[in-house]
């Protein structure tokens, strides 16, 4: 997609955003919290490199380098705890100076309470800070129009393999069948 495409879709987005905190529905406040299991090496990896610079390599910051994702996501840190959706989408190291991402990231819940809902995560994640946060943008289902952030800490990190917590905190508008 073009530079015009991606810039539509974020006024879109920004537009949903701004009208629902415009309309003056009541709002609930949902805090949930997974973790993301993200395997970067192996034959049953989560994490796939799609582009990078000729020089992406050669900078501690890995600029240019573009991975996109699909990892589970899961109740507890333990990799085989229940398995309640999946992240899926891209990140690029975005940063000459510092390993920070931009991400593009929704979160489908596959099982649970919120089974069939999702999350659309948009925002720049510095990755050597030890608690980060990441805007969320919107949502479906459970969260239609929801708005917030998580709260993202590398809870374990080793060669190939890492577990990161997310907490999130949604405001989402509570809509009758009748709004929609």
């Amino acid at each position: 997609m073009g530079t015009a495409t991606y810039l539509y879709a974020f006024l879109a987005l920004l537009t949903i955003a701004s009208s629902c905190e415009s309309s003056n529905l009541p709002e609930t406040v949902k805090r949930l919290r997974f973790y993301v299991q993200d395997k970067v090496a192996g034959d049953d990896r989560t994490v796939w490199t799609v582009a990078e610079t000729n020089f992406s390599q050669d900078l501690p910051s890995k600029f240019g380098l573009v991975n996109v994702l699909d990892n589970p996501i899961t109740e507890l840190p333990d990799k085989d705890s229940q398995v309640l959706g999946r992240l899926q989408g891209v990140i690029a190291l975005s940063d000459f100076k510092e390993m920070a991402l931009s991400m593009l990231l929704n979160v489908l819940f596959t099982d649970g309470e919120y089974k069939g809902s999702t999350l659309s995560i948009l925002g720049r994640n510095p990755l050597h800070d030890g608690v980060r946060e990441v805007p969320v943008v919107a949502g479906t289902g459970a969260f239609r129009l929801a708005r917030g952030y998580v709260i993202t800490t590398t809870y374990e990190s080793s060669e190939g393999y890492g577990v990161y917590e997310y907490d999130v905190v949604l405001f989402v508008p509570q809509i009758s069948d009748t709004d929609t």
